[in-house]
């Protein structure tokens, strides 16, 4: 049985290599969170005052992206820890789940949002639309700066794409929140509070959609969505001296590493300099760099459901 424990494939843009550190990197994460919570007691305390639930579902939005990015952070750290004989393939995963906490997390913060906007559509309450407006304006700016402090680390971590990405829906919720004390100021409209809310909570959940799949197949081992596990094999069975393939295994150790284990039938030649070639295939042509091979003869095995 054959192994490649080399780096990734740096051919296609979806396959990275190791983890470069961003000089910085830690710093940087370190003041989007300190200004994240600077601005969720800010939007809570002046929401309570004002008594606008959109307001406070801004600040608690913020909230969950500081949180975000603690766990990034956090998952970050872990990832940087050496493989052991208890944790083979390294601590990369702990951003996937990481991540997959956070989704969660909006998701749930999403539906109480909801909750309490629908309750307030009975009885609207009177909103400060003036407090309303220069807080969102204030989280307009925190936004943008922390969008701008961690994008250069949302292009190897899929923790502070997210967070990143969190930022800049943030910007166009604060946006929203801006036209909604707008509305209240100019024309008493306090029906745009609550509306505004589910509108914001809708965004939550549309966002926290689009990204939770591919983590959810990452946590589940499951093929890459851009893989195509019948090229491979097709591929592989196009090698010289290679009988059949079966038993092909397609899964993410984390965020930048493919890995695959297949059985190979060799018909005749040297085993050895066909699995070397097989495995060249794969990661040039795939970017699967870790792969594991198991090499038999036509007659070894005749259960090969399953190809």
């Amino acid at each position: 049985m054959g192994h490649d424990h080399h780096g990734p494939s740096h051919r296609g843009p979806s396959h990275h290599g190791h983890h470069h550190s961003v000089p910085g990197g830690d710093g940087a994460i370190g003041w989007a969170v300190a200004i994240n919570l600077a601005l969720t007691a800010a939007q809570i305390g002046g929401g309570l005052i004002a008594d606008s639930t959109a307001l406070i579902a801004d600040g608690i939005h913020n909230l969950s992206d500081a949180m975000a990015l603690v766990l990034a952070f956090g998952a970050r750290r872990l990832a940087r820890r050496a493989a052991s004989p208890d944790f083979s393939y390294g601590w990369g995963r702990a951003e996937i789940v990481a991540a997959f906490v956070n989704y969660l997390a909006l998701i749930a913060v999403s539906l109480w949002l909801a909750i309490e906007a629908i309750g307030r559509l009975a009885d609207l309450p009177q909103v400060a639309g003036e407090l309303v407006m220069a807080l969102a304006g204030l989280a307009l700016v925190i936004d943008l700066a922390t969008a701008a402090l961690v994008w250069r680390l949302s292009r190897s971590s899929v923790n502070i794409r997210a967070a990143f990405l969190h930022n800049l829906a943030d910007a166009g919720v604060s946006v929203a929140v801006i036209c909604g004390g707008a509305l209240i100021w100019a024309f008493g409209w306090n029906l745009a509070d609550p509306v505004l809310t589910l509108a914001i909570s809708a965004v939550i959940v549309t966002h926290v959609v689009a990204e939770l799949g591919p983590v959810l197949r990452m946590l589940m081992l499951a093929a890459p969505r851009d893989s195509d596990p019948a090229a491979v094999v097709a591929s592989l069975r196009g090698l010289q001296g290679v009988a059949d393939v079966h038993h092909l295994h397609l899964w993410q150790i984390d965020e930048h590493r493919l890995a695959a284990s297949l059985h190979l039938v060799i018909a005749d030649g040297d085993f050895a300099e066909i699995t070397r070639r097989a495995k060249d295939r794969l990661r040039e042509d795939f970017g699967i760099a870790h792969a594991t091979i198991e090499v038999e003869p036509p007659d070894a095995c005749a259960d090969r459901a399953g190809v």
